[in-house]
């Protein structure tokens, strides 16, 4: 019976030991790139369409999600920043037209701690052009250091 508990505590005191040997992983650092004059930015989460909680386009292809003509698209984005933000730009392409600014959000903190993430909901309004047409979207987030991060999806206009 003394053997039993000896090996008892013993497996018990090398698990221990074992775990507290182990070093948590730095999510931040693991993430971000040394720049000099602070950080970019860091989002990775998918985009979905608010209203139907299905992901967005992130390519050009046969896949591309279709939408009407005004509707107004709303998706989620989160992303985090050592370096203060300063601001979340979104620009689109319609065809092979120009790229262009059709929005701005000015950087409101919205951190989650489940998250660990400040989120923003983005709302963009499919333009009018023709059917078929395919409209890239860019959602920027730009520090103050003007290192930024940008997302892009794709939507296709339909009937």
């Amino acid at each position: 019976m003394k053997k039993i508990a000896f090996y008892a505590c013993l497996l018990g005191f090398g698990s221990f030991s074992l775990t507290a040997c182990y070093d948590e992983p730095d999510f931040i650092k693991d993430n971000t790139t040394a720049t000099g004059v602070g950080s970019a930015p860091v989002s990775a989460n998918e985009l979905k369409d608010l209203a139907t909680n299905t992901n967005i386009s992130t390519a050009n292809n046969a896949n591309t999600t279709q939408y009407m003509a005004g509707t107004e698209l709303r998706y989620e984005l989160q992303f985090f920043s050592e370096s203060p933000v300063k601001e979340i730009n979104v620009y689109e392409t319609v065809g092979a037209g120009t790229r262009t600014k059709v929005k701005t959000y000015p950087y409101q903190p919205a951190f989650s701690k489940t998250d660990r993430t400040d989120t923003l909901v983005v709302s963009y309004t499919v333009p009018q052009a023709p059917v078929g047409t395919n409209v890239k979207i860019e959602t920027e987030v730009l520090n103050q250091n003007n290192l930024n991060v940008l997302r892009t999806i794709w939507i296709r206009i339909k009937q």
